[in-house]
C-alpha cells in the first residue's frame, strides 16, 4: 500500500479537481468527474465524490471489479498525481460531507477563475447529490507536465 504524507495530503484536499476513473470487465474505460478528494487518517484510503446522477456506471464497475485510478490536478500549479488502487466502499454524504465538497468545490472554482474560467462556468460542471466512495490507494504518480511526469511518488 502507499502511504500518503501530510505533504501530499495537503494537495489532494487543497481544491484540485478530479477525473476518475474505472473500467467494465471488457476494460472498457469510464471517466467522471470526482470532487472534493479527502484522506482518511490511515493515510492510505481517499475518499471521492461523484455526482450521484452521473455515478451509476462507475458504480457498477467498481462493484465488478473493485479497480479504480483518480488523477487530480491543481488548475494554477498544474501539479498532477495519479492514485491507483481497490475500491472499499460507497455511501450517502453526512451533512460533514457536503459541507467539505461545497468547501472543495467552491476552492475549484476559484483556482479556475484564476486561470481564466468564470466561476459561474465551472460551478455548470457539478450537480447538487453526490454520493461518496472510499479507495485504498496502492500506487501513486507524478504526472504534473514535464520530465518527471509518469514516475511513481
Amino acid at each position: 500500500m502507499y502511504e500518503i504524507d501530510d505533504s501530499l495530503k495537503e494537495f489532494i484536499e487543497s481544491g484540485v479537481g478530479g477525473i476518475v476513473a474505472t473500467g467494465d470487465s471488457r476494460r472498457r474505460p469510464h471517466v467522471k468527474f470526482g470532487w472534493s478528494p479527502r484522506v482518511h487518517d490511515d493515510g492510505q484510503t481517499v475518499d471521492v465524490f461523484l455526482d450521484a446522477a452521473r455515478a451509476s456506471q462507475t458504480l457498477a464497475n467498481l462493484r465488478e471489479n473493485g479497480r479504480i485510478a483518480m488523477t487530480i490536478v491543481h488548475p494554477v500549479s498544474v501539479r498532477s498525481v495519479q492514485f491507483k488502487g481497490t475500491f472499499r466502499g460507497e455511501g450517502s454524504p453526512s451533512a460533514d460531507d457536503v459541507q467539505w465538497v461545497r468547501r472543495g468545490r467552491e476552492e475549484f472554482s476559484v483556482s479556475m477563475a484564476l486561470v481564466g474560467d468564470p466561476p459561474e462556468v465551472i460551478r455548470n460542471l457539478w450537480l447538487p447529490d453526490v454520493v461518496r466512495i472510499s479507495f485504498l490507494v496502492e500506487q501513486a504518480f507524478d504526472q504534473t507536465p514535464g520530465p518527471e511526469a509518469g514516475k511513481p511518488l
